[in-house]
């Protein structure tokens, strides 16, 4: 038995790890989008918002034409 509660340890440590690691990249990501999202309304402030026409016509150019192509979730 004795063996068993170290490896059940040890299983919960690298368990814990894992979930850290995850929400570690997590809040990465969190902190990458708000940082996005500050330079677009940075940007926005200086230059007004993108034309979405302008935005379209580019989008066909990069995707060939597809549809729903980058569209966000």
């Amino acid at each position: 038995m004795r063996g068993n509660r170290g490896r059940s340890a040890r299983c919960a440590d690298r368990l814990a790890r894992g979930v850290s690691a995850y929400l570690e990249k997590a809040a990465q990501r969190q902190i990458e989008r708000d940082n996005l999202d500050e330079l677009i309304a940075d940007f926005d402030e200086v230059h007004g918002p993108a034309d979405p026409e302008a935005v379209a016509a580019k989008r066909v150019r990069l995707t060939g034409g597809a549809t729903n192509a980058g569209a966000a979730a």
